[in-house]
């Protein structure tokens, strides 16, 4: 079908849906939720295919269907046959063209242009990841291959990924970038392995886009779940990484714990450089903070201690930050204050606890806590590794625990490798004189305390 066909298509539906609302054949909720998304497909002879999107559509029409065989005959000026089909059952129905349309889709230029290195604010927590992923942007596929950005939801992986594409646009121009959600990537290659005979959208052609790219951004890998499409993906992988193209991938969670993928898979992720993006500490969340109100409208005043007292209370979530400024600002506006004071951002906030906890504390939570604070895996928290940053991180988890849970030691180290309690209580020892003797240690301490809501 080409794009005149098309046009006239959708013309003609529109005065057919039109002709049904004058109708009031149906209310405006059901005429919304149901009729309103339906299609024209094709009308082949005397008969027109109608696309509906669910079960419930096609019996609601079929219901009425001599009025809607009126309402059609009325607008096309003449009479049809009206057959109606899923949504889901087109694409058996689709000449090659429409679902190379259709797949074209996840190849276009999805890029926000809001989002760029410029307005990232870099700290202690991101610093890393920031630095790595300009790195990759001027020596592709070079030492950072592939590139893999790991940390909790809502940190500016997103962000990052987004900016390396805006900077490619400006700086390489010449360089094809494909940024693609890995749940999409699953559905591009099983629909293709569905229409393996279909000319224009088979397994081969779609692998063959995806190595015309010179940077493959696949955000969320860790929602690829196991199928069949893994073994192409394996494949296409290997071969993108042997030409040198650059590969970065996000991750909610560290690749070694990432579950439904293939082992294989894992270790070719592993391979490459792994970067953590961790909570903003406080100086980085309120920066964040003062960044997003430069780009606001609103001429309401808002004291420094304001934006401490934000920092503070919700610097484990970048989103969070941003939506608290947004709802402070909302109240704002509805109570003009005249100035954004301490006792208003605190009366807005009066409900909003800074940690909600889910779960009575554990070994096993402290543990996680403290891992996902120093961007390591429960396996090397328990390991024999004694790497300063592995080690300060067992020293801690073993002082909160023993702190805060009064369990025996005994315990404790069967938790931590089936240590002996000796081992457990030097360290308990050792991370009770670094507090008093380091500032950076103790502080540590405080904020993994402050994540666990045990301050």
């Amino acid at each position: 079908m080409n794009s005149n066909e098309e046009k006239k298509y959708q013309e003609l539906w529109n005065a057919v849906l039109e002709k049904i609302k004058e109708s009031k054949l149906y209310d405006d909720a059901i005429y919304t939720t149901y009729i309103e998304p339906t299609k024209l497909f094709r009308i082949n002879g005397n008969v027109a295919l109608i696309t509906v999107p669910n079960n419930v559509s096609n019996s609601i029409i079929s219901g009425n269907l001599d009025q809607w065989k009126q309402c059609f005959a009325q607008a096309a000026g003449n009479e049809y046959t009206l057959q109606l089909i899923l949504h889901k059952d087109v694409e058996k129905m689709m000449p090659a063209p429409m679902l190379k349309k259709q797949s074209d889709s996840l190849f276009e230029d999805r890029f926000n242009k809001l989002y760029t290195f410029d307005n990232f604010v870099v700290g202690k927590s991101n610093r890393e990841a920031y630095a790595a992923s300009i790195a990759c942007c001027n020596y592709p596929g070079q030492f950072n291959n592939p590139l893999m950005i790991y940390g909790n939801s809502g940190l500016g992986k997103t962000h990052l990924l987004h900016a390396i594409g805006n900077y490619l646009k400006e700086n390489r121009p010449e360089s094809k970038v494909i940024y693609i959600y890995s749940e999409d990537i699953v559905t591009l290659l099983i629909e293709a392995m569905k229409n393996k005979d279909v000319h224009g959208n088979s397994v081969e052609d779609i692998k063959a886009r995806f190595m015309e790219c010179d940077f493959l951004l696949i955000d969320d890998i860790q929602r690829m779940k196991q199928s069949a499409s893994q073994e192409i993906f394996f494949n296409l992988y290997n071969k993108l990484i042997a030409e040198n193209k650059q590969i970065i991938i996000t991750s909610d969670i560290h690749p070694s714990e990432l579950k439904g993928i293939e082992n294989r898979l894992i270790s070719r992720f592993l391979s490459g450089l792994k970067v953590r993006v961790g909570s903003p500490e406080f100086e980085t969340a309120k920066a964040i903070l003062k960044k997003k109100i430069e780009g606001r409208n609103e001429s309401i005043m808002i004291e420094d201690e304001v934006l401490d007292f934000i920092a503070t209370k919700f610097s484990s979530d970048v989103r969070k930050l941003e939506g608290s400024l947004n709802e402070l600002f909302f109240k704002a506006i509805l109570e003009n204050p005249g100035i954004i004071d301490l006792s208003f951002a605190q009366a807005v906030f009066s409900d909003e606890p800074i940690i909600v906890v889910e779960e009575d504390l554990s070994i096993g939570k402290i543990k996680a806590c403290v891992c996902e604070y120093y961007g390591l895996t429960k396996s090397q928290i328990e390991s024999k590794s004694r790497t300063k940053q592995i080690s300060n991180a067992r020293h801690i988890a073993v002082y909160i625990c023993r702190k805060h849970l009064q369990v025996p030691f005994v315990k404790i180290g069967f938790s931590f490798g089936n240590r002996d309690h000796s081992t457990i209580m030097s360290s308990y020892e050792k991370a009770k004189k670094m507090i008093a003797q380091d500032p950076l240690f103790k502080t540590a301490v405080e904020q993994i305390e402050a994540k666990l809501g045990i301050r």
